[in-house]
Parts: C-alpha cells; structure tokens; sequence
C-alpha cells in the first residue's frame, strides 16, 4: 500500500499557526477521518477533496503543496460564501446584498462603513447593520449535476445534494456619491470585505463593465472568465457595476450543478464582486426548476408583483444610473401563457414584457439614453442566429424598442464579438446614414469578417444591437455572407437552420468575429455619447484594446404612448394585498409576505 509524507499547515483560531508531519496513508485520507464534510464550508471543503484525491493519485511535490494550501484554506461551517452586492431600486441611496451558508446557519447581517478600502478594525466603528432574512432552499441542490465532465471537475458525485440558507439584506437611505466598504456575517464569522461606490447625486460621466457567458463547467472555464475578471478590474477601476446577461453556469435544468454556480462566486467573478455590484439577468443554460438564480441574486422583483411571475425573482428589473435609463429583461419565459409559433406571438411578451417596457420608459421620461439588457438576441450573427426563437422575439419586441425608443441593446448567448445596425425596426434594414467614421482594417474570416472598426451610430431612428463575445472559453464564430443568404427562409423557421431576416449580413455595420480570448467591453456614459472600449484579458491581468466606437444621439426622446389594448397594470403600495395562485399575500417594507408573516422569495 502506498504511503507519502506531508507537510501540513493548519490554522486554529484558538492557538494560532501549527505545524506537523503526517505519514498518510491513502485510505485514511480518503475515508475524511480527519477533516469531515459537516465541520466546513461547501466551497473549502471541495476545494481540500479534489486537493486530497489529486495528493493520493499523485503524490508529486505541486499536488501536495496545493493540499497543504487548501488544508489551509478550510472554513468553518458558520462562514458565509457566495456573496454579491446587486443594484436593486435607485442606486444613488440603495445596495443589496446575497449570500449563502451551509444549511441550519441563519444567523446573518450586513455591515457597511462609508470608507472605501476598509479594513476589519475600521468595523469596529461607526457601522450600519441591516439584519439578513434567511430563506432554505426548497429542494436539495444537485452539486455537480448529471454531466461527467462537470462530475469529474467538481470531484463530487452526481448523487450529492445539498440545501442551503440564501441570505438577503437590503440597504436603504444610503449617502450618494459614497464609498462603502461591506462583509456579511455574524460576529466571529465575517466574509472578506468588499467595496461598492453610490451614484452621484447630480451623476455626471461614468463607466460600467459589460461581460457574458462564461459557462462555469470545469477548471479551465473557471481560469478563463477569472483572467476576464481580473482584466477588466484592473482596466476600469473607476467602474462603478458589472452587467452580466446570462449563462453564468453550463449545466442548467433539472440536473443542474450548484458547484458551478459556487466557483462563478468564489473563483471566476470574484476580483468584480470585492469591487462593484453586479447588474445580472438569467440565460438559458441558467434555467433550473431548483431556482438557484433566485436564491443567488438580490435585485428588485417589482415585476413578480405586478405581471405574470417568471421562472425566478429579479430576472426582470430597471434603474436609472445618471443619464441612462437601463431595462434588464429575460425573454425565456416566453412560453408562459398562450404562445403560438406559427404565429411568431407569445401573449407572455407582449401582454407583459412589452407593457412593463413602456411602464418604465413613461415613469423616467427625462433619461437621455434608454438601454436594454437581455441574454436572448433580437439580432444576432453565429449560431444562435437560425433559433426557432428570435423571428419570435423580434415580432414580439421590434414594435416596443421602437416605440419606446431604445438606443442600444446589449446582449448575450452568441459568444461573438458583434456590432449591428442601427436598425430600421420596420423592416429590419440597417440605417446607414446614421453611420460615420468607421475605420476600413483587412477582412478576416474569424476576429473581424467585415472588415470595419470603430464608427459612431446614432440611433435617433433605430437601436444599436451589440453583443461583446464572452467572458469563457466557449466560443461560436461569425457566419459569412453567403451562408447567411443561405440561411434565410421564412417558411422554415422552426428547424434550427433557418432566419427570417433578409440580406441579414448588411445589418452587421462594425466590428464582427471571434477575439479568441475572454473579452469584456468598458462602457462610459458621457454627456455627448456611450462611449465602447473592448478588450481581450491577458494571462498578466493586462487587457488588450481590440475595438473603440460610439453611440449619439441628437434628438430627444419622447414618452409613447400605450398602444390599443395595452394595459399597464396597477404598481402594489405599502399594505396592498393580493391573491396568487390561490393564497393571499400582503406588500410591507418593499416585500412581498404571506398570511403567516413570512417573507416570500419566489
């Protein structure tokens, strides 16, 4: 039987640092004699098991410093993990924040100090406190899933499964244009701390991080979206949020993996989230009937209240940020209600998604830009482009962007560096004239098939679509011309091979390919303009500048009006009740309980 020596480093709260030489054998260390699952948090202790096997399958010098180090790194079970600051409401005086712990810990708060890089002794005083509201998890979450791949990265079986307590704590009456360092927990078990910026009262130019798609599924996709992570930290560290629209994990449905879910907090989007808060919505690989998004994310569920309640809380919200109106939106519930392919209509869409839209562009008439945020495409130019789906979403949402004057969309789930348009809503042709100053650069078939950078678009009469790659390593390409032209049959659009899009290749004016490295795009709101500036990540946390272009607009936005038939519905005050799904629920202090008190989260 094979026996190693390690040298182990172990950490005690009580006596300090210790060390000692351990003659282990195999069987011993696999059998958690010596450290048990109970006593620690899900993600250290994971992290020490893959450790551990990796040490007894090979005991070479690498494999067993990294289980000295992830011995080292075990927490308690009463630690808080996975947390993340969300904006939710008006940014200039409001913060949320979710966390989780280990199942029967529900002990927890968040402490905030108006001081930007904090440090623990700086808690010690002037501090706000918000109490969290716990909440279990319904079901136990599969940890690794039901894929091999993912099985064998997380080192965990797929039979494991796990609940959780879902922390949430919302922080009100904020100074704005603050600096505010926060953690989360209870005394004697606090997180890292962490830092978010309040709007400006009078909020003049400012820049946001837009990144996506980073599909969590095994070490290499964790490394990839953290390269972007730690880039884009360190490119913009002025940036004051983080929009991420959608497919955090790979693994989505029932046989989801909550391993993947932990690593995108604890690993990949760690440098962002100690730094800003993060603007998210849910993707399709992100859907699971075990609601982890929702138990995830922090961020206003207005629209749950107020229109059919989608498959989890937050995934439809708006806040205005300075001069910028931003409507975060999911179209993945589009099934709900009566939907009818043939017809390309979905009653979900349009009897709610769309009047939300004009209920928020009429309450914020004086924003001077108006932008979405989704993971499903309008437009799009790689694979995603042939779904069944977007000839639907278009008929469905094309009258309301128009109408409602959308400048730019910004989306997800094509993983291909795309500029398109502006675009005619009418009839889906690109504007042209609203086009100048694009610099002409050598074709190529993979990072830039049309052949032009940079550019201004102004999108007085259409909406500038742009999708900025992805964070990860799961990469599609742009299709040719050709192809395109010969994709395109509107009589075959539930096939998966066909659009309905004519001369579709033209709506793609800037920029268009495949980076080839995780990418993120810098976003800055000035008086005059939107202002891109894309980058690939670096091994060295550098960032390469692939693309610089800007979005005008010269003329004022209008308030529309409802459209015959469309009905905004009544917005729930302080103390209004209402029946859903049978039982009777009550809006108090922003949230939604139901008759014996309790707080409802989905």
């Amino acid at each position: 039987m094979k026996k190693f020596y390690l040298f182990l480093v172990c950490c005690s709260m009580s006596v300090g640092m210790f060390a000692t030489t351990l003659d282990l054998d195999p069987n011993v260390v696999l059998a958690d004699t010596m450290y048990a699952a109970k006593d620690y948090t899900r993600p250290s202790y994971t992290e020490f098991l893959i450790a551990k096997r990796a040490a007894v399958a090979d005991p070479s010098q690498s494999n067993l410093q990294r289980l000295v180090d992830k011995v080292a790194g075990l927490q308690s079970k009463e630690q808080p993990y996975n947390m993340v600051a969300t904006i939710n409401g008006d940014p200039k005086t409001r913060m949320s924040f979710c966390w989780f712990t280990n199942d029967s810990i529900f002990d927890g708060e968040v402490q905030l100090v108006a001081k930007a890089n904090a440090t623990e002794a700086d808690f010690a005083g002037e501090v706000i406190t918000i109490p969290a509201t716990p909440t279990r998890t319904k079901k136990e979450l599969r940890y690794s899933g039901v894929v091999m791949y993912i099985i064998n990265a997380s080192g965990i079986g797929k039979t494991v499964k796990y609940k959780y307590i879902s922390h949430k704590a919302l922080a009100e009456n904020l100074t704005p244009g603050t600096e505010y360092s926060w953690r989360v927990g209870y005394t004697g078990h606090w997180s890292p701390i962490a830092q978010f910026r309040t709007a400006d009262e009078n909020q003049g130019e400012y820049s946001f991080i837009y990144m996506s798609d980073s599909h969590i599924q095994d070490q290499e996709y964790i490394d990839y979206a953290r390269r972007c992570a730690i880039a884009a930290v360190n490119t913009v560290p002025e940036a004051r949020f983080c929009v991420f629209p959608g497919d955090f994990v790979e693994d989505g449905e029932a046989g989801n993996s909550e391993w993947e879910w932990e690593r995108w907090f604890e690993e990949s989007m760690e440098p962002v989230i100690k730094h800003m808060p993060i603007v998210p919505t849910d993707g399709n690989h992100d859907d699971s009937p075990n609601l982890n998004y929702t138990y995830h994310f922090n961020t206003d569920n207005t629209f749950n209240q107020t229109y059919k309640k989608p498959q989890f809380e937050g995934i439809i919200y708006s806040f205005v940020y300075g001069d910028v109106l931003f409507l975060v939106y999911s179209m993945q519930d589009y099934w709900r209600d009566d939907y009818n392919p043939d017809l390309l209509s979905s009653a979900y869409l349009e009897n709610h998604v769309g009047p939300w839209f004009y209920q928020q562009v009429i309450a914020n008439p004086d924003t001077k830009y108006r932008v979405s945020l989704s993971h499903f495409n309008l437009f799009s130019g790689s694979d995603h482009s042939t779904d069944a789906a977007p000839p639907m979403f278009r008929n469905c949402m094309l009258p309301v962007f128009k109408d409602c004057e959308i400048d730019v969309a910004l989306q997800g789930h094509d993983h291909t560096y795309e500029v398109i348009g502006p675009v005619n809503p009418d009839d889906c042709t690109p504007i042209m004239s609203a086009i100048s100053g694009r610099e002409e650069v050598p074709v190529d078939n993979n990072k830039n098939i049309t052949g032009k950078k940079g550019g201004t678009y102004c999108t007085d009469e259409g909406t500038l679509y742009f999708i900025g790659a992805t964070c990860g390593r799961k990469r599609y390409y742009p299709h040719s011309r050709s192809r395109m032209e010969s994709e395109y049959d509107p009589t075959k659009l539930k096939d998966g091979k066909h659009h309905n899009v004519k001369n579709y290749f033209d709506l793609f004016t800037g920029m268009f390919g495949q980076p080839e490295a995780p990418s993120f795009t810098k976003i800055t709101v000035k008086s005059d303009c939107l202002e891109f500036n894309s980058y690939t990540a670096n091994t060295d946390g550098t960032a390469t500048l692939i693309n610089t272009m800007r979005m005008v607009r010269t003329q004022e936005h209008t308030v529309p009006e409802l459209p015959e038939g469309v009905e905004i519905p009544k917005v729930m005050g302080e103390g209004d009740k209402f029946i859903r799904d049978g039982m009777l629920f009550i809006r108090r202090d922003g949230r939604i309980y139901n008759i014996f008190g309790q707080f409802v989260t989905e």
